[in-house]
């Protein structure tokens, strides 16, 4: 009987990659590796999976409730080879932590005597593409049949309330206006008009897609709500699929509605199907110039390609066929270039682990290897938790490299000499700091696992030429996941340690040797990790101007940060968005924290989105709760790029009105079950670090403080 070929599949939050993966690997077996927390979307993903390939056994096994342990990875890994009599052949480590891909990498990468060395792949967003560490192994293309809008709604967890169109948009379709006055003749001559402009819109997208292969359009769709089945949490007024990736079409009836339910329309789509949802609105009347734009400074996190805004009659000039809607809304992707010939980096021999710990028992101050990731905290608590003679940092093209090198040098003479004053940059240099902290000369592909080894590796070996001897870590807690595999190959190749930083719970664990707590704290460098925050000087009224104090409810955060800084036992950085206090930026102020409170190493984002908002009419207009659960996900977004699992936000409303169907909101949105125990409308308890991306919610009045607001946030 033939060896099965196995293929393990880690599974994150957003599930999409794991399927693609499952489709596209050369396997006869697919287990979904995932934590307690994604258990639920790895087993929509295999209950999908046995429908669209039944020609696969597929299992889910878990590593635990911690999905930065490596041992847990390591020992669900060694139960995959038990359980199938051999050893996984691919890896796709798309999914998961980064802990769970590098342990998985490094348990795979030794290969028995006679073995084929297996293979690590990841999903390249931008090329559609499933690549390999491997540089000189060709690129993937993704396999993607059966797949349709709801096999990729149900594996995020999403079902329509009705699989047809509404019966007033069927009637629409049919008869125009008319024929839906006739069927309907009590709709409201508004709700008329609404309904006639969504079926022109789905009309116009059916006949130019009609016999185009992979393409599914779907009319008006309810979403049912996983806490309410019989009701809808979100809608879409129309959606079109091509392959794998979705456009959701929200026809609005003007341009002001545009702007003002921009952000919940893409959370929503974004939580249905995924980051690489796209999102066009379409209005009736005039193209609106600017109007793009418009969206975007209302809510920063909009101003990204994924988001277009056009008029009706845009729509129909522009789309005129099925290829001009390929052009616009799905245009493939390069496939990245292949260097002639280029050693595989997990066929390279392996040299044996160091005998003495880099990370736990170095002789000496080892030398550090890590990259520079979108969160700089995680450097700066990298170097201070190594304290390394050297260090070499590895960026990407799209790496922030501005000011990193001396705050890292800081965070070095602060981690050498607790309580002394720290030097400015000239002293830095003089006292030999800055030098000991190095940029690599050219910056790496981001993902591209190879390249990165390669890097590492050779770097790795010139310093071990010129300081033979000492120990060398490499630190994979920052960076894309394919810099931090490719970090792990360097090391294994090299014998290095592979550590990675336990935020939580401030311990820096080696992947060979075992962990350790991290000493003392860490002097970040605030006004680098937190960029567009200031240090508050004074009352936070008077930082902030008359356009930002109808964003945010200033008196809320205020008292909320007065609280919080005197419960702390130590000292507190107080950061406020520097958006607040310009009329020119203060549109966009709801979509992030208000203040920031730092508290050594950890940041508290305190976020009171305003309950109105001031159309350019200058008329005061209610904020939906949709649009209001979708300012705190955007504001826990900001915090979370920035500072990762070191940051929480705490979002703040006063009582009154429908604050419980609010918070139901923002669970959904962050992937909540409505099972989950995350921070509620009820003080919020047990809220702590370690969970980013789910932010806790807390109902307040400034003249009734609640309990949570006497928290001492140092000891979390």
């Amino acid at each position: 009987m033939d060896t099965p070929r196995v293929a393990v599949v880690l599974v994150g939050r957003n599930p999409t990659p794991a399927l693609l993966s499952s489709l596209t690997l050369p396997a006869d077996r697919v287990v979904l590796l995932c934590s307690d927390g994604t258990r639920t979307p790895a087993e929509r993903v295999a209950a999908a999976l046995a429908r669209l390939a039944p020609d696969r056994a597929v299992s889910v096994e878990g590593v635990g409730p911690d999905p930065h342990d490596p041992a847990g990875v390591a020992a669900a890994l060694e139960r995959v080879h038990r359980a199938h009599g051999t050893a996984p052949r691919h890896l796709d480590y798309t999914g998961g932590t980064k802990v769970m891909s590098v342990a998985a990498a490094l348990y795979l990468g030794a290969p028995a005597p006679g073995q084929a060395a297996p293979r690590f792949h990841y999903l390249d967003p931008a090329t559609d593409l499933l690549r390999s560490a491997d540089p000189a192994e060709p690129p993937l293309p993704l396999a993607d049949a059966g797949i349709d809008l709801g096999v990729l709604a149900g594996i995020h967890g999403a079902r329509w309330l009705s699989d047809r169109e509404p019966a007033t948009v069927r009637a629409a379709l049919r008869g125009g206006a008319r024929g839906l006055r006739e069927a309907f003749p009590g709709l409201h001559p508004t709700e008329v008009r609404g309904v006639v402009n969504e079926a022109d819109v789905l009309r116009h997208l059916r006949h130019i897609t009609r016999g185009r292969d992979g393409v599914e359009v779907l009319g008006p769709r309810r979403v049912a709500d996983p806490r309410h089945p019989a009701d809808s949490i979100a809608d879409f007024d129309a959606l079109v699929r091509f392959r794998h990736r979705v456009l959701c079409v929200e026809v609005k009836s003007g341009p002001e509605e545009v702007v003002a339910r921009a952000g919940w329309t893409v959370a929503k789509a974004r939580r249905v199907f995924g980051n690489v949802a796209k999102v066009l609105f379409v209005h009736t009347g005039p193209a609106v110039p600017g109007l793009r734009e418009r969206v975007a400074a209302h809510n920063p996190a909009l101003n990204s390609s994924q988001v277009q805004v056009w008029s009706l009659d845009d729509l129909r000039a522009r789309l005129s066929d099925g290829e001009a809607l390929h052009r616009a809304f799905f245009p493939g992707g390069a496939v990245p270039a292949r260097p002639a010939s280029a050693a595989p980096p997990a066929d390279r021999p392996a040299q044996a682990p160091a005998p003495v710990c880099a990370v736990t028992a170095a002789p000496a101050a080892p030398i550090l290897v890590t990259a520079l990731g979108s969160s700089r905290l995680g450097l700066l608590s990298a170097v201070h938790a190594h304290r390394p003679e050297r260090a070499l940092l590895l960026s990407s093209h799209q790496g922030m490299r501005a000011g990193v090198r001396e705050a890292a040098a800081r965070a070095l003479y602060a981690a050498e000499h607790p309580g002394a004053p720290l030097p400015d940059a000239e002293g830095l240099r003089a006292c030999g700091y800055r030098d000991r902290i190095r940029f690599a000369a050219d910056p790496v592909d981001g993902f591209g696992a190879g390249a990165v080894a390669d890097a590492a590796h050779d770097w790795i070996g010139r310093m071990r030429e010129e300081d033979p001897g000492r120990p060398v870590v490499v630190d994979v807690t920052t960076g894309t996941k394919a810099m931090s595999l490719g970090l792990a190959l360097a090391a294994r190749r090299s014998g290095a340690c592979v550590a990675c930083q336990v935020v939580r719970d401030r311990r820096v664990v080696c992947l060979t040797h075992g962990g350790a707590a991290v000493q003392d704290r860490a002097v970040v460098a605030w006004s680098l990790v937190l960029d567009g925050y200031a240090p508050l000087v004074g009352p936070l009224a008077d930082a902030v101007c008359e356009q930002g104090s109808a964003q945010v409810d200033v008196p809320l955060v205020a008292a909320a940060a007065e609280h919080m800084v005197r419960a702390a036992g130590g000292p507190v950085g107080v950061w406020v968005d520097g958006s607040l206090a310009d009329p020119a930026t203060a549109d966009t102020a709801r979509e992030r924290p208000a203040v920031v409170l730092t508290f050594d190493d950890r940041a508290l984002g305190l976020a009171a989105p305003s309950w109105s908002r001031t159309v350019r009419s200058g008329a005061v207009r209610k904020v939906s709760r949709g649009a209001w659960a979708q300012s705190v996900s955007a504001a826990t977004g900001h915090l979370n790029l920035r500072c990762d699992v070191a940051g929480k936000v705490m979002a703040l409303t006063r009582p009154g009105g429908d604050v419980g169907r609010a918070a139901e909101l923002v669970a959904w949105i962050t992937q909540e079950e409505p099972d989950g125990s995350g921070g509620g409308a009820d003080g919020a308890a047990g809220w702590g670090f370690g969970d980013p991306q789910r932010p806790v919610l807390v109902v307040a009045d400034p003249g009734a403080p609640p309990a949570v607001w006497d928290t001492d946030v140092s000891t979390l």
